[in-house]
């Protein structure tokens, strides 16, 4: 499955760098976006992902919060 959209992503011309910091024991995390290609693409990856952990934690039955910079209220 993970082939399917990684030769997608080939012909789109989309390539980059994810990283994930972590500390389980707090709960906590981020992720940064690096070198996205296209780079006009940057907004569309963060939304993507952004949606992708808002689904797994729905999910999970969680209670999902977003802020998102340049929106006027947080979402649900």
């Amino acid at each position: 499955m993970i082939n399917n959209f990684q030769e997608q992503a080939k012909q789109m011309g989309a390539s980059g760098e994810i990283l994930i910091d972590a500390d389980p024991a707090k709960g906590f995390f981020r992720v940064k976006l690096r070198n996205i290609q296209p780079e006009h693409a940057l907004p569309q990856f963060t939304k993507g992902i952004v949606e992708a952990i808002s689904f797994l934690g729905k999910s999970m039955n969680l209670t999902v919060k977003e802020y998102i910079a340049g929106e006027e209220e947080p979402h649900e």
